[in-house]
């Protein structure tokens, strides 16, 4: 496995290395696998001779997630295309009330746009009485999220107008290109960044200021086995002095994770590269706690979930069942100069996800 130093003077058992960023995802048909240190200006994973070209979007999976986050509020926004079938979903966990606001609805494919690039370009689904637009604007440094939807029999309209700043030089979002087998590969990028923005369900407002908000984002291109299966846990907080504090972990399908995973520290906007970790304890019971773990003394957290939401779909060849805890965090986790940054009640989420499709 090639090896890099990490930032400082302390050397860790595990290290990956940071890539220079060419200027396409795939290239003469082939994946560039890496970690890299900058956005991709070409996304184009429908350029891999991976399947015949007939069928290769049918099995590409690609979503656009965004954790909206203040101390009393968690918003989960995601537009999700499987091909099979495409999901707009947008949760809202108000902590003070204890209970989950689940909004979604089911889409044809070709009803939900996903970009091939993030310098100035947009992710939508619009529909009658449910809208979601992200416009994802990196060379201004930010990502716009917008979404309205009407009320039902059981739910609050409920509308939001949110801003995820992540200006790259001083943010170092966490790009990767994975391999899962046999030339197919997934594709993502995540960083955790100051947010702004006003939250209205029903008639009450709610607004989102930076120093106390933040935004988690997740973007994901993949061409996936016909079970998709993974955990998940990410999370992020604010400390004292003010430094935003966030983390990615998973475990999934990829191959060789001590030199491909999508495992990461954000300090002050700085990413920290982490190993493997394991996820134990993993139940669908607010009354049990979830242990994340890594083989290198890196990573020990303890995840208490607070509520769940459940989502099961069962449809020919189609069989989804997503459990996504909400709860919080506490532990440790060592940065690639050894410091040790205490996570304490943290609040975030985890999934424990399997697609079959």
């Amino acid at each position: 496995m090639p090896k890099h130093t990490p930032r400082g003077d302390v050397m860790t058992a595990f290290t990956r290395p940071w890539l220079e960023t060419p200027d396409a995802l795939v290239e003469k048909g082939s994946f560039h696998y890496g970690t890299f240190r900058q956005p991709f200006r070409r996304i184009n994973p429908l350029d891999a001779d991976v399947f015949p070209r007939l069928i290769r979007n049918m099995r590409l999976k690609e979503w656009q997630h965004f954790a909206l986050v203040n101390d009393d509020i968690y918003i989960s926004l995601a537009l999700f295309n499987a091909k099979l079938l495409a999901l707009a979903q947008v949760c809202v966990y108000d902590r003070r009330r204890g209970e989950p606001l689940f909004y979604e609805r089911k889409v044809l494919p070709g009803a939900m746009k996903l970009p091939s690039e993030l310098w100035d370009d947009r992710a939508s689904y619009r529909g009658r009485g449910f809208v979601v637009e992200i416009h994802n604007h990196l060379n201004e440094g930010a990502h716009h999220i917008s979404f309205s939807i009407a009320a039902t029999k059981t739910l609050p309209a409920v509308k939001g107008q949110f801003t995820c700043f992540e200006p790259l030089e001083k943010n170092e979002p966490m790009i990767v290109c994975l391999p899962l087998g046999k030339g197919r590969a997934l594709y993502s990028h995540k960083c955790i960044a100051t947010a702004k923005g006003t939250l209205r369900v029903g008639d009450e407002e709610v607004s989102f200021a930076p120093g106390d908000a933040y935004g988690l984002v997740d973007i994901h291109k993949g061409y996936y086995p016909y079970v998709m299966k993974w955990y998940w846990a990410t999370a992020g907080g604010y400390r004292d002095d003010g430094t935003l504090l966030g983390f990615n972990l998973t475990n999934n399908q990829v191959r060789d994770q001590r030199a491909y995973n999508e495992n990461g520290l954000w300090v002050d906007g700085k990413l920290h590269l982490l190993p493997p970790v394991r996820f134990e304890g993993v139940s669908t019971k607010v009354s049990e706690t979830w242990q994340i773990n890594d083989e290198e003394g890196r990573v020990s957290l303890t995840f208490q979930p607070e509520v769940f939401r459940f989502v099961d779909v069962q449809a020919l060849v189609l069989r989804s069942r997503y459990r996504g805890p909400y709860g919080t965090f506490s532990g440790w986790i060592k940065d690639d100069e050894g410091r040790t940054h205490e996570i304490e009640q943290f609040f975030g989420m985890c999934e424990d996800f399997y697609l079959r499709v």
